[in-house]
């Protein structure tokens, strides 16, 4: 049986350095994650993916946040402009079936890029609510105000990226719609009652279907620890006992809202029970000591689950659908990706 470390790495550019295809097959993780810096062209991010399975096997996970609007690693000029989340909300307000063929057509678009390219997991959809007055790190990348927004859209987005057999990781559970922080410089606290909780931010995370995968969000619940959820023994066990078991990543533990050493973030993070640490930036070394630190080869990976992508007909078709859903296309990324 081949057993890999429970981490999730971040590379340094659009090609192995020499030093990665070294360490990274030596140590084993359990998968990578690509940014902006990664992308520059559909052939080279072929290539690319295609060197990371010869170095780290064909099962290896491959992952990438493309949620279409202002978080889209393929972006123009090789990939079109896509709509956001809260556009498609939008929409689904005016005219429910035209915003769930709108939700649809978006995973599917995403689900066959994904494909072509050798990417296996799209961090996406945002399952977080909208709220109001709340800091702008969710914003137009949530569906909407509601649960009964959110669950259908999600849904049939994720319906789209397994028709190409792309993995859907959920974010961030357990809800962050509500912070007044943005966690990739702070800690939020999230002060709202869990018995409100349970009734509105939470519901989406227990009502959408079609994926097993979750990624955690960078916050505090006073209610169930002082500590962040991704680092709560308590808080991942509550996560398990109210959403259900699954596969839970954390978010990048490189950002502001973690504190500690490499070493420290990472151990916490697992010794919590989250599945697998996501460490995305960071020199060489520092890469390298976030994978030593997740300890010893213990886990098994998931089998892919096959990919296809669609004719360049039918893709003309879906993006002529979205082209007509009224979105912003200067927008730009506010996540998590600094050059390492």
């Amino acid at each position: 049986m081949n057993l890999f470390r429970p981490i999730i790495i971040g590379i340094h550019s659009g090609t192995l350095t020499d030093s990665e295809k070294i360490w990274l097959p030596e140590l084993r993780p359990y998968g990578v994650i690509l940014f902006s810096r990664n992308v520059e062209r559909p052939s080279q991010l072929r290539q690319l993916c295609d060197s990371i399975r010869n170095f780290l096997g064909d099962d290896i996970a491959i992952m990438i946040d493309q949620e279409g609007g202002r978080v889209q690693r393929l972006k123009d000029p090789h990939w079109p402009r896509l709509p956001s989340a809260l556009q498609i909300g939008r929409l689904w307000r005016r005219h429910q079936f035209k915003g769930l063929e709108a939700a649809n057509s978006l995973g599917q678009v995403i689900g066959s890029q994904l494909a072509e390219v050798g990417i296996t997991h799209a961090a996406a959809p945002v399952l977080d609510l909208l709220i109001d007055g709340a800091d702008p790190i969710i914003g137009d990348r949530s569906f909407g105000t509601t649960p009964a927004e959110i669950i259908p859209l999600a849904t049939a987005f994720i319906d789209g990226l397994q028709r190409f057999g792309i993995t859907a990781v959920v974010k961030h559970i357990p809800g962050m719609g509500r912070v007044y922080k943005d966690s990739h410089h702070s800690l939020p606290v999230i002060s709202t009652p869990i018995s409100a909780l349970k009734k509105s931010d939470w519901v989406p995370f227990r009502m959408v279907r079609g994926t097993h995968w979750a990624m955690t969000a960078h916050i505090v619940i006073p209610e169930w620890d002082k500590k962040p959820i991704t680092q709560s023994e308590q808080g991942i066990k509550r996560i398990r006992e109210t959403f259900g078991d699954r596969v839970i990543v954390s978010d990048c533990l490189t950002m502001g809202a973690i504190e500690g050493s490499i070493e420290e973030r990472v151990t916490e993070t697992l010794d919590a029970g989250v599945d697998l640490a996501l460490f995305s930036n960071g020199s060489d070394n520092e890469r390298r000591r976030a994978v030593t630190a997740s300890g010893e080869p213990r886990v098994t990976r998931e089998d892919p689950l096959g990919s296809s992508y669609l004719p360049p007909v039918i893709l003309k078709q879906l993006l002529e659908k979205l082209a007509k859903v009224d979105f912003d296309r200067t927008l730009t990324d506010p996540t998590w990706d600094r050059p390492t």
